[in-house]
């Protein structure tokens, strides 16, 4: 909690390397003590799980440290010693709208929960091997999110700044070219998933049924990845105006409702099985995308008041 809330402070001033720097050095102290821990090298005890979570927690606590040092930098605009000098308290005001934003944000994100738990119950429940399948195409589609939310902190950041100095068509403009580079970096995921997709499963896998899925569910994420890093640029920049309301909304009718009715139609009425579960997921980013597009397209949201 400390990391992700002082990280998003300094993401939303601008300074974005922070969270950079801090979840690389979080990971190296992972990866780094997993290996002493886990199996017991370089004299350490060989701890197995226990090591694991060990592990974790320290590199947790590195990230945390270094975020909250991030506070008392001199060239940092969130500094603690420059709110001290300049007197800067919150008002009431201040409090009501956190309250606002993140309450909405809080309920949006429990009830996209609920889609992707009905996703998980029902992929699970289809067989062990397409479950290990599922499970990995997730973690493909993971890491497209990561690019994705890589322009979000951008679209955040920069709409956000330029609607605090009032400059509406700017803050279009920055979400425009954001969308324009999560297009690009869609496209490369595409063809690195349409022609790599068997050679990526074939590290997990070595049965030629299950690698027949994958190269199917790599197919899927061709398709979804640009959906997807659309929709979440799309959002971020709502969000960077306030506009968490209709977020909430379009959030809970893709994700919650149309996603996992999708689901639940395709494997169980229509016998589709595994495509029934990516389908689902695809209708899922689809329906976000069209909402997105249209909220950010109509231009109301620059007018936004919190």
């Amino acid at each position: 909690m400390i990391q992700m809330l002082f990280n998003s402070a300094q993401r939303g001033s601008g300074n974005t390397r922070i969270s950079m720097t801090t979840n690389v050095a979080s990971s190296i102290t992972n990866i780094c003590f997993n290996y002493c821990l886990i199996g017991g090298h370089f004299g350490f005890p060989a701890l197995g799980c226990t090591g694991a979570a060990i592990a974790t927690v320290l590199g947790t606590v590195v990230g945390a440290a270094m975020s909250f040092g991030s506070l008392f930098m001199k060239k940092s605009y969130v500094s603690l010693p420059y709110i001290r000098k300049e007197k800067i308290r919150p008002k009431h005001y201040d409090f009501k709208i956190i309250g606002k934003l993140s309450s909405n944000m809080l309920a949006e994100n429990l009830l996209m929960r609920i889609g992707f738990l009905v996703t998980a119950f029902v992929a699970a429940r289809i067989g062990t091997d397409a479950f290990a399948a599922h499970n990995v195409g997730m973690n493909l589609l993971g890491l497209s999110f990561s690019f994705a939310d890589g322009m979000q902190a951008a679209g955040v950041a920069l709409s956000g700044q330029a609607l605090g100095a009032n400059k509406k068509e700017e803050a279009k403009l920055y979400g425009k070219i954001c969308q324009k580079i999560g297009a690009f970096i869609s496209a490369c995921i595409a063809v690195i998933l349409l022609f790599g997709g068997r050679g990526i499963f074939r590290m997990f896998f070595d049965d030629p049924a299950i690698l027949d899925m994958g190269v199917m569910i790599s197919r899927y994420i061709c398709v979804i990845t640009f959906f997807q890093i659309s929709q979440v640029i799309y959002g971020a920049c709502l969000r960077a105006a306030g506009d968490v309301r209709y977020t909430l909304i379009a959030s809970t009718i893709s994700v919650t409702l149309i996603r996992s009715a999708m689901t639940i139609l395709l494997v169980y009425m229509l016998n589709l099985g595994l495509a029934g579960i990516w389908l689902g997921v695809l209708s899922d980013q689809l329906s976000r995308y069209i909402f997105m597009s249209i909220r950010f397209r109509q231009g109301k949201w620059v007018n936004n008041k919190f």
